[in-house]
């Protein structure tokens, strides 16, 4: 039974690291294509980014099991194509934002490379959840005020959120860290909740054009 349910960890992880690989190409293709980002959440992406950076730095930190975080590697370098494009979309890209980058990759590699106390660890990996949560309700609330997906890619979020709840069930197996269950436990059904918003105000927008 043991080895069963750790043949299902490892066919998740390995589905997760895969799909997470390309997760945000559609999104990217779609704001590059239509030089449209009235629909997403700058703010959102932002905080999802720290929220990736967290958990990368964290896990690898922790030395947990490669199979159980690596896809964090293709989430940071993916939202952080999609802020610079954003950034370079709405014309708001500047050289004055170079120290911030500098500042982000301090303070993730100090974590990463656990030059700080554990009790800073443990309280940075608390901040992943609120981060989680705050992404996800700034993106939900520019969905409820627009009431129009917009440049949002269905395929995506939909990605995502399979990748929130697979990575909950291998996480219960192999660590069963509570911080990092909590945080996927709260992103999947945030993520589930755009993806309803997406499919529905597609479904009002296409009924209003008929």
């Amino acid at each position: 039974m043991a080895s069963a349910t750790e043949s299902i960890c490892d066919l998740l992880s390995l589905s997760v690291i895969s799909l997470c690989f390309v997760v945000k190409f559609p999104q990217i293709w779609i704001i590059f294509k239509s030089r449209d980002t009235r629909s997403l959440s700058f703010e959102s992406v932002l905080l999802e980014q720290c929220g990736y950076s967290i958990m990368l730095s964290y896990s690898f930190a922790m030395d947990y099991p490669l199979s159980t975080y690596f896809e964090y590697t293709f989430l940071v370098l993916q939202d952080m194509v999609l802020i610079m494009l954003m950034l370079h979309t709405n014309d708001s890209f500047s050289w004055k934002l170079i120290p911030s980058f500098l500042l982000y990759f301090a303070v993730y590699t100090t974590i990463a490379y656990r030059l700080v106390p554990d009790a800073v660890l443990k309280f940075a990996m608390s901040l992943g959840t609120p981060l989680s949560i705050f992404s996800k309700s700034t993106q939900i609330l520019t969905l409820y005020r627009r009431k129009d997906p917009g440049q949002l890619s269905l395929t995506t979020w939909a990605i995502v959120s399979y990748g929130c709840l697979a990575r909950f069930f291998t996480t219960a197996v192999k660590t069963g860290d509570i911080f990092v269950l909590l945080n996927f436990g709260t992103g999947a059904a945030l993520n589930l909740t755009v993806v309803s918003m997406i499919i529905y105000y597609g479904q009002r927008k296409r009924q209003k054009l008929y």
